[in-house]
């Protein structure tokens, strides 16, 4: 690393100028694709809500894990933008279709691993979660009693063990999208394996990076995700600076 966190904001507060119109048309188009896959999928497996609780972890969790694909491929269009504008490049909505009309096979079999590793990364989480929707613990007058600490327990837990998992597994390979639009002669293996390599001994710092966004996450959670539309262009074209600072392309503007 050769600039500083702040140095990498500022800059990338900067490119950002003028530019949050086209992502918040991005954001909108994801959103929107990804919910209406979401309710499709869901509608489809309501057959199966009285099933047993097991089942139904299953059938949530390959549910999530078919919407992360598209959000996945959703964010190597959302990445490309990012860095156009952290280049000082033309930016475009059409960036976001990027995978679906490039290399589109190779963006699917990346995007799908890097799903696959997101779910594994929330499936405690998730878990935690739906055993406490499962008894009705959020609910009133459903009939089970669950203590507060329970809750907050199976909360922290799950929490903890998304965190855990991210730093494991997650942010070694969080430069694969970037060496996919990057680097045509990669394959999906050579993306994900070259980004280890970039990673190696810069997680932890990758994980202080958004650790010092925190106060804009906050930002996101008081305002019910409206604060979304803001933070997460800023989030990624800080991605995109990070990324270029890591192989050495970064130029201060």
């Amino acid at each position: 690393m050769t600039q500083s966190f702040s140095k990498l904001r500022d800059d990338s507060r900067d490119a950002l100028a003028g530019n949050y119109m086209p992502y918040f048309i991005v954001l909108v188009i994801t959103g929107v694709l990804t919910g209406l896959l979401n309710q499709l999928l869901s509608f489809v497996a309501a057959p199966s809500g009285r099933a047993g609780f097991v089942l139904l972890i299953v059938i949530d969790l390959l549910l999530d894990y078919v919407v992360m694909i598209l959000a996945k491929m959703f964010q190597a269009g959302q990445y490309f933008m990012s860095l156009n504008i952290a280049r000082y490049n033309r930016v475009s909505v059409s960036d976001l279709f990027l995978p679906f009309r490039y290399d589109t096979a190779k963006a699917f079999k990346l995007c799908a691993i890097l799903a696959l590793v997101e779910t594994v990364c929330l499936a405690p989480f998730t878990v935690c979660v739906s055993n406490l929707l499962y008894v009705g613990a959020f609910g009133i007058g459903t009939g089970t009693a669950v203590s507060v600490l329970a809750i907050f327990l199976l909360t922290f837990g799950g929490i903890v063990s998304l965190i855990g998992l991210e730093l494991l597994i997650a942010f070694p390979l969080s430069q694969a999208l970037f060496l996919y639009i990057d680097h045509q002669e990669y394959s999906a293996r050579e993306c994900l394996s070259r980004s280890r390599s970039l990673m190696s001994g810069n997680v932890l710092g990758y994980f202080r990076l958004h650790l010092s966004l925190i106060g804009y996450f906050a930002l996101c959670i008081v305002s019910l995700g409206l604060g979304l539309i803001w933070v997460l262009p800023y989030l990624n074209v800080i991605r995109a600076n990070y990324y270029m600072n890591l192989t050495g392309t970064y130029k201060p503007y």
